[in-house]
């Protein structure tokens, strides 16, 4: 960036969207419950599904459940899931405590902000429109569906890092999944774990700094430490 200021530590904040700005990850995985029961009288643990595949893709999540159980999902169970997932968003979805007024302290101290999340573009809209966060970031919100690519590949994170005009190593990652760390690692970007369960395990090889109330964030984001 032409204005960096370098006695400042990053440029540019990515932040993922389910679990780290949005409470969605339990209301995800009732969602995948909530249709092999339907579909199948199959009834799943939603919290057990949200501890396994956190932060993952959720078409590994639904083929590895589908052959655990010994079922064959539908054609159309992605799609039905979708739409039950943005009509469940509209009703119950909130922001994580704290994260607006985090965003705003961000943006008035100057960094280029964007959301780079594994979940798909419509659900992702949906999720920052039920929780007024979608004014934050404008066009900057980037899918992993388009690319095809999905953390712990590191290919979204320098996808959003490039489209906001941050080099890598100037850019801060907000996540609180195992496969977020590992994508920021690999991106060489800094990382801060949103761990207010304990949730993210041990990742030596990243520069993670774990914190678990957002008022600390821009403070963490400043100092780089």
């Amino acid at each position: 960036m032409s204005d960096r200021d370098d006695a400042r530590p990053f440029d540019g904040v990515i932040f993922d969207c389910d679990g780290t700005l949005v409470d969605s990850e339990l209301l995800n995985a009732q969602g995948v419950a909530d249709l092999f029961a339907h579909d199948h009288g199959i009834e799943l643990d939603a919290a057990a599904i949200e501890a396994e595949f956190r932060g993952g893709r959720f078409e590994t999540m639904i083929d590895t459940l589908a052959a655990r159980h010994g079922v064959r999902v539908a054609d159309d169970f992605t799609p039905r899931y979708r739409a039950y997932m943005i009509e469940l968003f509209g009703q119950a979805l909130q922001p994580m405590p704290g994260v607006h007024a985090a965003i705003e302290a961000i943006a008035e101290r100057g960094l280029a902000l964007c959301v780079a999340s594994s979940g798909p573009e419509k659900k992702l809209a949906a999720a920052l429109a039920a929780t007024d966060l979608a004014g934050y970031f404008g066009d900057a919100v980037f899918s992993a569906y388009p690319l095809g690519v999905w953390k712990p590949e590191p290919d979204l994170f320098l996808h959003a890092a490039d489209a906001i005009g941050v080099a890598p190593e100037r850019c801060a990652v907000i996540e609180d999944s195992d496969a977020g760390v590992e994508a920021a690692r690999r991106a060489g970007m800094r990382v801060f774990g949103y761990d207010p369960h304990g949730a993210i395990g041990a990742h030596p090889q990243a520069v993670l700094t774990r914190f678990s109330d957002y008022r600390r964030l821009p403070d963490l984001l400043t100092a780089g430490a």
